[in-house]
């Protein structure tokens, strides 16, 4: 199959050029390629969104049973995302185990594919009501949440400082799993030390980080200054004001900053009043929050993120390279996320309004309009 004319987004710019896929792969880029395909005139051609903070979608979140996993990923590819990290929500260690099994049960299912398990842990410390668990991160404990097995888990939240000889984090290196920074007291060396000894990656910054304080030497100010670590973000211009999100771009270039939804059960809801569990919350203004007012979850989707942003007046290439290519590279995930011969033929065509009108997984349209 050959999509041609499409404006084809490789390594930050837009390109036109023709692709073709065969066998669920891509296996050739270049112009006026023979055989028979797909004219996209004037629609743009991303590599499959990848969505590295999901909780859930459709009234359910990830691991509620393999149904619920089911629908997700027959709902998302509409979006545009092709793989997506699950990021379960637990009131306790035992439902985290039961919801990992049903997850790495739905590994194969048709649609968006799960790309690893993000665990949203309680390693954090902060000191607000609202998070009042405090864990210190062990090797027995992660594994024990994680049932004995790491080979699905993609990365683990904790706050740097409950790690201070960072023993627990190179261990999770040492096991390829990506220490990911979040919902910290902890101070810029804390921070500084944990980047060195391999932590990869922030939270959706700066949510569940302390307001800076220019005094000291925080969290939040560290994590600008550290070039190698990569920044989860809320695109939806709420959690992170847009004037937030341009001084981010600008210490951090919009080479390591990596869009995500934040989806929660109440994804593409309208206003009104719902449960979450056993807490009421509000969708006002686009913002889901509790009865005091607290920001809680997104619940936005992926590609509407990107039109929020590209209305807030940050440029194409900025929101390509945000929403696509640097999940990949964050996440060392080398089959996917780019559009690179040899990688996964997972495709999304966006008109010029940035809606999705098609989304190919595996070679093969999932999805079209």
């Amino acid at each position: 199959m050959i999509i041609r004319n499409a404006r084809v987004f490789i390594d930050g710019k837009f390109n036109e050029c023709d692709i073709r896929t065969e066998n669920g792969l891509i296996t050739e880029i270049g112009t006026n390629l023979e055989g028979e395909g797909y004219d996209r005139k004037g629609h743009y051609l991303f590599a499959g969104f990848i969505d590295t903070h999901f909780h859930g979608a459709c009234n359910v979140y990830c691991g509620d049973s393999l149904e619920s996993m089911r629908e997700i990923a027959r709902t998302i590819p509409q979006y545009g995302v092709t793989s997506y990290v699950p990021t379960p929500i637990a009131k306790n260690d035992e439902e985290t185990r039961n919801r990992i099994r049903t997850i790495r049960r739905a590994k194969n299912e048709p649609g968006a594919r799960v790309a690893g398990i993000f665990l949203y842990t309680d390693y954090k410390h902060r000191s607000i009501p609202y998070y009042p668990i405090s864990v210190v991160p062990t090797r027995e404990d992660t594994l024990r949440i994680a049932d004995g097995d790491l080979s699905d888990i993609l990365a683990v939240l904790y706050a740097p400082e409950l790690d201070p000889d960072c023993s627990w984090t190179s261990w999770l290196r040492e096991n390829g799993v990506l220490p990911l920074i979040g919902f910290t007291e902890g101070t810029g060396e804390d921070v500084h030390q944990a980047v060195k000894h391999g932590a990869r990656l922030t939270d959706h910054f700066p949510n569940g980080f302390p307001l800076l304080d220019h005094h000291k030497s925080t969290a939040v100010t560290q994590c600008l200054l550290e070039k190698d670590l990569y920044m989860q973000l809320n695109g939806d211009c709420i959690h992170v004001s847009p004037q937030f999100i341009t001084m981010i771009l600008k210490l951090k270039g919009d080479d390591h900053v990596i869009g995500v939804s934040d989806s929660s059960p109440l994804m593409g809801k309208p206003e009104g009043e719902y449960m979450m569990g056993d807490k009421k919350v509000y969708i006002r203004d686009g913002a889901v929050r509790d009865v005091n007012g607290k920001l809680v979850t997104g619940c936005h989707t992926f590609d509407e993120n990107m039109r929020t942003m590209y209305a807030n007046g940050f440029s194409l290439e900025t929101i390509g390279k945000i929403f696509t290519e640097n999940a990949a590279e964050a996440y060392l995930l080398k089959d996917r996320g780019k559009i690179e011969v040899g990688r996964k033929a997972d495709l999304v065509v966006m008109d010029e309004d940035l809606y999705v009108t098609r989304t190919m997984i595996n070679g093969e349209w999932f999805f079209v309009k």
